[in-house]
């Protein structure tokens, strides 16, 4: 192979990936990179938090449709606890310093350990 053939490569590949960038952002500014962009359907369901309870169990708020849903998922399944809690307003001011968002959920696992629901030990047996 001489020179110029391999320049003529080289300059081929070069302007294969500048086309493909290029249809990239033009993509992307047309909002086809994700669903939810302009043009594209919202997303009804999202995890809003999650925390955890002990080594088994979780806390999760999960929003769907503008209501949020308080579960516990835990090994043998899952449990509500609260549903169809409306979203809290994000435009009334209220920042994390004014309020203990986990005071609630501390004081449910707190009963729940209170209770006796506590994880078995874990044994060395294999």
């Amino acid at each position: 192979m001489s020179t110029p053939e391999i320049l003529r490569i080289v300059f081929g590949f070069i302007a294969v990936l500048a086309m493909i960038g290029a249809s990239a952002y033009v993509a992307r500014k047309a909002g086809l990179s994700n669903l939810s962009g302009p043009g594209g359907r919202k997303r009804r369901l999202a995890v809003t938090e999650m925390i955890s309870i002990d080594a088994r169990r979780r806390l999760a708020i999960i929003r769907c449709d503008d209501k949020e849903h308080l579960i516990v998922l835990g090994v043998n399944g899952e449990t509500l606890i609260a549903g169809d809690m409306d979203c809290p307003a994000e435009a009334e001011g209220d920042t994390v310093s004014e309020m203990n968002p986990f005071a609630e959920l501390t004081d449910f696992a707190r009963s729940l350990r209170a209770a006796g629901h506590r994880s078995p030990p874990k044994s060395n047996a294999a």
